[in-house]
């Protein structure tokens, strides 16, 4: 047993130290997060030709575009409330759009 754990200790430094040799990763200089309720994917960008978006259609050319986004639920308040919490709607007592999330302890 007690040779099983030191080879696992020695696993786990091993891993540590050939993390800590690696250049660091290039990382984002800016983050724009655009969250529109009710707008789905109805944009240029995501190929919709009946609407005129060129805007938000240059910024999705120029960054990053999420083209597999789900919400957590179907309503806006607990997706939205969901998106700043990190948490499901259920487990923070927000399921529906009539819930005030300021009288609820999300956090």
């Amino acid at each position: 047993m007690r040779a099983q754990r030191c080879l696992l200790i020695a696993c786990l430094l091993a891993a540590i130290a050939s993390c800590l040799n690696q250049p660091a990763a290039a990382q984002p200089s800016n983050v724009l997060l655009i969250a529109i309720d009710d707008l789905r994917p109805e944009l240029g960008c995501y190929g919709a030709s009946h609407l005129i978006s060129p805007n938000i259609d240059r910024l999705a050319s120029q960054g990053m575009l999420f083209r597999h986004a789900y919400c957590q639920q179907a309503l806006c308040n607990p997706s939205r409330c969901s998106l700043m919490t990190g948490q499901r709607p259920d487990s923070i007592g927000i399921t529906s759009n009539h819930a005030h999330s300021r009288k609820i302890r999300m956090w």
